[in-house]
């Protein structure tokens, strides 16, 4: 805010508001007989009591300028708001529509921006001349693609943002992903069109009035006053010239220093059914023939993954495979720890468990949930779950509205944030304001609000110290416990894993396939493979903090939850 308020905008907005009261105010406080003509005084030079003087047929120029202010004024502002109406329209429905809809939509905005706009205009203008919509028509229609394009930028920038990606799995369907999302991003750029575009269309309007085919004479703008200033000009009569211009340019210089130099930047959440049988690309694999690593489950698995293959593009467009074969099961009530080393592909089994795999992405295989099941999603960075504009409590509340769970936000959320162990007092803050296990904390209880089968969260306890570490995966135990749903965590940090006890069973990625699957006693005690051996040495080195340096941080962990727990 420090930085919109300086003393040019000041100075502007000030001197933007005393031209509006002129022009609105003026002709109706002016003397009787001063908005019409009167020969009698036509041509007087500028004093009292006519301070600009007047034309040839009498007018009183301040009068006369102040009503002509009053008609490039609404031109402008309607021929402004109009083009960026169209060019949200165009720009967001380019970004949001797909890669046919965005191709189609740009070439159109590429072939109206290449006529030029003073002759396109004209064209139009001359078929309807004299029209006051015909003028704020064909100044829309002629300035709208600028804003198209940065409104397609800024809306392709929000919708690969991570809270958009949230609230996808969460079932938010694309009107409301524009509606909450989008629309909220590109307001700043679409107002700061309409002030940038403003001074242009009073050009333009001007330009085609002083040509003779904008408005009659009868319905001046500043453009119809210079024009007829030329008759004037040859008598000497400068002042028939310089008060309109004087007018044109004070608007002009006051919109523009007005517009801001720069531009402002700007929930986790829980999700719909993914069943993903070839989402991308078909190879007519046999579902029968895809080989299952993982042991048959007892009862209908929560989450089931067979046969998954991804390939995302490469260097050149080349297809580079990051999951090969990739078959696991996650039973209701118990904990898949994926672990392995970065670049194993542990994130893309996560976001293709989630049905966020980017458009180009090709898939084999399947990704199954129980009929009418949900997935949650906790992405990898906490504060990417949230729009940062707007209060943890609103999000959450929207979150479990979508899931039929909105009746009493508040009291919905007061709870939802007690079952995670967060403060509800702490949901009314900003997400910048919440430390990082609080963030976690909020971000969980956002990916659970639709009651899913199954929660993935990846990487839960990145970036967060040992204790809030240990807390977090020991909430994430204890929803698989009280809850019956599946978990998948998807971490490096072993050490944490192993002192935890959170998982039931234990999958290692490396280079895109399982090379070991088994139960976390096990693997995480006595591996079979050299290469989780050696992943156990690294996370359990003695130079970083172990399995037994964290013994005193559980402690206190376990403490810190028991506290939490009787507060509830």
């Amino acid at each position: 805010m420090r930085e919109f308020v300086t003393p040019r905008r000041v100075l502007a907005a000030i001197t933007l508001v005393l031209v509006l009261a002129y022009a609105l105010a003026w002709p109706g406080l002016a003397p009787r007989g001063w908005t019409g003509s009167d020969y009698l005084r036509g041509g007087l030079a500028p004093g009292r009591p006519h301070l600009m003087g007047t034309d040839a047929l009498g007018h009183d120029l301040t009068v006369r300028v102040a009503q002509a202010l009053q008609v490039s004024l609404a031109v402008a502002a309607g021929s402004a708001l109009a083009a960026v109406v169209i060019g949200v329209a165009v720009g967001a429905a380019a970004a949001a529509g797909g890669a046919r809809v965005d191709g189609l939509l740009m070439r159109l905005t590429d072939a109206v921006a290449a006529v030029p706009h003073l002759l396109a205009t004209v064209v139009v203008v001359a078929m309807f001349r004299g029209s006051v919509t015909a003028l704020v028509l064909a100044l829309a229609l002629t300035h709208w693609p600028s804003v198209a394009r940065i409104v397609r930028a800024e809306t392709q920038r929000v919708m690969t943002s991570g809270y958009v990606a949230a609230s996808r799995v969460a079932g938010a369907s694309t009107p409301r992903l524009v509606r909450h999302h989008v629309l909220p991003a590109v307001a700043g750029q679409a107002g700061l069109a309409v002030v940038v575009m403003l001074p242009h269309a009073v050009w333009h309007e001007s330009t085609l009035s002083f040509l003779g085919i904008g408005l009659p004479p009868e319905r001046a703008s500043l453009g119809t006053l210079i024009a007829l200033s030329r008759t004037d000009l040859l008598l000497g009569r400068w002042w028939a010239l310089v008060f309109p211009a004087a007018a044109l340019i004070v608007v002009t210089a006051a919109v523009a220093l007005l517009a801001p130099s720069g531009r402002r930047r700007g929930p986790g959440g829980s999700g719909r059914v993914f069943h993903a049988r070839d989402e991308h690309h078909h190879d007519n694999r046999d579902d029968d023939e895809v080989r299952s690593s993982a042991e048959p489950m007892p009862s209908p698995p929560a989450l089931e993954i067979r046969g998954l293959t991804v390939s995302l593009p490469g260097p050149g467009d080349d297809p580079v495979r990051v999951l090969d074969d990739i078959s696991l099961c996650v039973a209701p009530g118990r904990v898949l720890a994926v672990v392995g080393e970065s670049g194993a592909g542990k994130s893309t089994l996560a976001n293709a468990c989630c049905g966020l795999l980017p458009l180009r992405a090709r898939v084999n295989g399947r990704v199954g949930l129980p009929e009418g099941g949900a997935v949650g999603h906790v992405p990898q960075t906490a504060a990417a779950a949230f729009t940062p504009t707007r209060h943890v409590s609103g999000q959450l509340a929207e979150a479990l509205a979508a899931a039929g769970r909105g009746q009493d936000a508040r009291r919905s959320v007061a709870e939802s944030c007690l079952e995670v162990g967060l403060d509800p007092a702490l949901a009314d803050r900003y997400p910048h304001q919440l430390s990082g296990g609080q963030l976690r904390r909020a971000a969980i209880a956002a990916a659970l609000a639709t009651a899913p089968a199954v929660l993935v969260a990846d990487e839960p306890t990145a970036g967060l110290d040992a204790g809030p570490a240990l807390t977090t995966l020991q909430l994430l135990r204890r929803l698989a416990d009280e809850r019956g749903i599946g978990v998948v965590v998807i971490t490096h940090d072993l050490a944490a894993l192993a002192s935890s006890d959170t998982a039931d069973d234990v999958a290692v990625l490396r280079d895109g396939r399982v090379c070991e699957l088994g139960p976390a006693s096990r693997l995480l005690g006595e591996p079979d493979s050299p290469y989780t051996r050696e992943l156990l040495a690294a996370a359990l080195h003695t130079g970083s903090p172990g399995a037994f340096g964290y013994t005193a941080v559980l402690a206190t962990a376990v403490l810190d939850a028991a506290v939490v727990s009787s507060s509830s």
